[in-house]
């Protein structure tokens, strides 16, 4: 049983789409960056650290973000869900850009090879706040499915959200709410 949700082109791809982009932002995070000449100590170390959690984090919310598109005729995810997992793409491409690598001795990233030495300082400033929000926005994209997939199970069981808000309210303890 399916339910209809509208869609576009961007929601309905979206979901096919999610596991090479996060196999695309985890080989730009562990070693793309030598395209630019910034390979260096940090791409073993990322290859068994933060490669793998990234691929593990996009992976579930590409998982989750199917599992949830599949239970609507068009199999198309929200725009939300969509949005929040390509900000996630674009932060793993940004952050694999400003890492900073220890090569020959010295401090580079593919933003100080491109844009010259001064730019390290900046990379690894703005780098590691990339690299965190890369991670939150993954997993953000998983609950958010989550959620969405659980409200669409309530819906598909007859499931009316506004009695089930008022039997909810009407359960609960505290008087603050009311």
């Amino acid at each position: 049983m399916n339910t209809q949700r509208a869609s576009s082109a961007f929601t309905r791809y979206l979901p096919r789409l999610a596991y090479p982009l996060a196999v695309i932002a985890t080989l730009w995070i562990v070693a793309g960056r030598s395209l630019f000449g910034a390979g260096g100590d940090l791409v073993p170390v990322f290859a068994v650290s933060f490669g793998p959690m990234l691929l593990v984090a996009m992976g579930m919310g590409a998982v989750m973000m199917r599992r949830e598109a599949a239970l609507h005729v068009t199999r198309s995810t929200t725009f939300t869900i969509a949005l929040v997992y390509v900000i996630s793409f674009v932060l793993a491409l940004v952050f694999g850009f400003l890492v900073p690598d220890r090569m020959g001795g010295r401090v580079v990233s593919a933003a100080s090879q491109v844009f010259g030495e001064w730019f390290v300082g900046l990379s690894a400033g703005f780098g590691n706040t990339a690299g965190i929000l890369t991670l939150c926005f993954a997993l953000a994209t998983y609950f958010l499915a989550l959620n969405e997939s659980k409200k669409t199970h309530r819906t598909l069981a007859g499931i009316d959200p506004e009695q089930e808000e008022e039997r909810e309210r009407a359960s609960y303890t505290y008087d603050f709410l009311d």
